[in-house]
């Protein structure tokens, strides 16, 4: 009888932000103003006695219409998971290699993993501010072979800008490498436009923009024809009706996703800022959250969890030390500041033995 792929019994499970447990979940980095009311609101009017549309078809439409490309070019999907580890699949073979850009988001390994892919990692180094390098980049693809690349703009978890002209210029350096550019977090970062409408994969994460979490909603673009191979992966009705109803109503919502990207940046420089005074280094950071090296990774994300808020450790991102912060709600603000100083000054615990 038939056995699983070896490869896959290889792939372990990955920590996430988002887990819960706390009053405060600062760990998942997402709009720090939620949900659009209208965007509950759709959700509340979905029928949930019927399927939903098969391939999504009317938030494709909108989704192409906020980007500006064709809705030919448009895939929708249960989460920025579900489309990148289609795209995996639908272009990597076993043993090829698939470049990361990292430190970056775990799921990018596993997605590879799944295909039977090489995972290769190119660092961004603290020394350079964990700022991209296209050369680097590029010839690190090209010196391994790569297929595949994935990237992420701006940086997860550093926050670190990515702009345009260094996708362009790293594309120019490496041709033949299909590119996957990760926009998760571009549109509650400060400017930038999307890269959406050439001749890269470019996902975008309605989740973390949106503030839609617990529905599971993203859209990916890449050519017509790259489009149909991951409409082919998908099953049919793979987002729910509730998630189409309030991701459309979401990106149509435009005053609210403005008021998030405005208040992302206010939070940011406030959490910067007093990170800053307190003699914490921080990533030059251009998202909806900040990156801090606290040295006591584990015991600063106790003692903020003992004050009920959440934050997310950088281990496994290969940031020993690090934590990522997400921007808080705006009425929370001070809260937050003041537990950032109180878990600073927090004694380190006792050791046994």
């Amino acid at each position: 009888m038939p056995e699983p792929h070896p490869w896959l019994g290889r792939i372990a499970d990955l920590p996430h932000g988002g887990d819960g447990g706390a009053d405060l979940d600062l760990s998942a980095s997402l709009a720090p103003l939620g949900p659009s009311p209208a965007a509950v609101a759709a959700a509340h009017r979905a029928p949930i006695d019927a399927y939903p549309e098969r391939a999504c078809g009317s938030l494709v439409a909108a989704a192409a219409g906020d980007m500006g490309v064709d809705e030919s070019r448009v895939v929708a999907g249960a989460g920025a998971s579900d489309l990148l580890l289609r795209v995996c699949l639908a272009h990597l073979r076993p043993g090829d290699v698939a470049l990361l850009v990292a430190p970056c988001f775990g799921e990018y390994g596993r997605a590879a993993a799944a295909a039977g892919a090489r995972v290769v990692r190119c660092w961004c180094r603290e020394a350079d501010g964990f700022r991209l390098d296209p050369a680097t980049v590029a010839e690190a693809a090209c010196r391994h072979d790569a297929v595949l690349g994935m990237i992420a703009r701006p940086a997860s978890p550093t926050g670190v800008d990515v702009p345009a002209a260094v996708i362009a210029e790293l594309r120019a350096a490496a041709p033949g490498i299909l590119w996957v550019v990760d926009e998760a977090f571009l549109g509650l970062a400060d400017g930038g436009a999307s890269v959406a409408g050439g001749d890269a994969v470019v996902v975008r994460s309605l989740t973390k923009e949106l503030a839609l979490a617990g529905l599971r909603v993203a859209v990916a673009d890449a050519t017509p024809a790259r489009a149909r191979a991951l409409r082919a992966l998908a099953p049919p009705w793979c987002v729910s009706a509730p998630a189409i109803a309030a991701a459309r109503a979401g990106l149509a919502d435009r005053a609210h996703r403005q008021a998030a990207r405005e208040a992302a940046r206010r939070e940011r420089e406030a959490l910067t800022g007093r990170l800053t005074a307190l003699g914490i280094a921080t990533t030059d950071a251009v998202a909806n959250f900040v990156c801090a090296r606290v040295g006591d990774s584990a015991g600063f994300a106790s003692a903020m969890r003992q004050r009920s808020i959440a934050v997310r450790r950088c281990e496994d991102f290969g940031m020993p030390g690090w934590v990522r912060i997400a921007v808080p709600p705006p009425a929370r603000r001070a809260e937050v500041l003041g537990a950032l100083a109180g878990a600073l000054a927090a004694p380190a615990p006792a050791r046994v033995g």
